[in-house]
């Protein structure tokens, strides 16, 4: 796919690797749409990528309910005509030890917490690709604060794959990323993860498969 022209959501648009996403795709002439509920983080993204060739429209969300995420995908297509890619940033949690029986109480609110709003994205973005007609992309990122043994990072691989399978009718490719070393400066991190997205976006035969990002 050609990324210039192209129509791409970004989630967690107010975190630091989506306002870092939102730059580089701007700049190589993408129209992009931010989603985030915290507005002045959501503002600080929009503004930095005003400089560059592609539109940029932050959207703030009022929460990450069912809702609030159609009302959503409803102004990006109005706004921009359809979606082309979608880059969905994961923000789950640290999969607690098998010991820590306080934790696992708590274990079933933490995976609908951490699966429920990414599904609801995943499950309108595939919806409005699919009326626009055309070949689309979905990357499923875990977040550059997120270590490689996190509920996040295990659950990417399988949704992956498994969505894959199910779009690939649609002509919708399905690609993940996830870190591979813990502790790495931000900015290393944030770098490899707008490479690895940039590279799933322009290979079309890359699909149910994920990249590590080593930082």
């Amino acid at each position: 796919m050609k990324i210039d022209n192209a129509v791409v959501v970004i989630t967690a648009g107010g975190s630091s690797s989506g306002r870092a996403m939102a730059e580089h795709f701007c700049s190589l002439g993408a129209d992009v749409a931010l989603l985030d509920t915290e507005w002045p983080a959501l503002r600080l993204s929009a503004d930095q990528c005003r400089p560059y060739a592609g539109r940029v429209q932050p959207i703030c969300l009022a929460d990450d309910q069912p809702a609030s995420i159609h009302d959503a995908f409803a102004q990006v297509t109005q706004l921009f005509g359809g979606i082309d890619v979608l880059i969905n940033q994961w923000q789950g949690d640290i999969l607690p030890s098998l010991f820590n029986n306080g934790a696992w109480c708590d274990m079933p609110r933490m995976l609908t917490n951490t699966t429920s709003p990414c599904y609801l994205v995943v499950q309108h973005a595939a919806e409005c690709m699919q009326q626009r007609g055309r070949p689309g992309v979905i990357i499923n990122v875990a977040g550059a604060h997120l270590t490689p043994d996190t509920v996040a990072n295990a659950m990417i691989g399988g949704l992956t794959q498994r969505w894959a399978k199910e779009l690939s009718g649609l002509k919708i490719r399905v690609g993940g990323i996830v870190p591979r070393h813990r502790h790495r400066a931000t900015f290393e991190m944030d770098d490899e993860l707008i490479r690895n997205a940039e590279y799933i976006v322009s290979n079309d035969s890359f699909n149910g498969r994920l990249l590590e990002a080593s930082g």
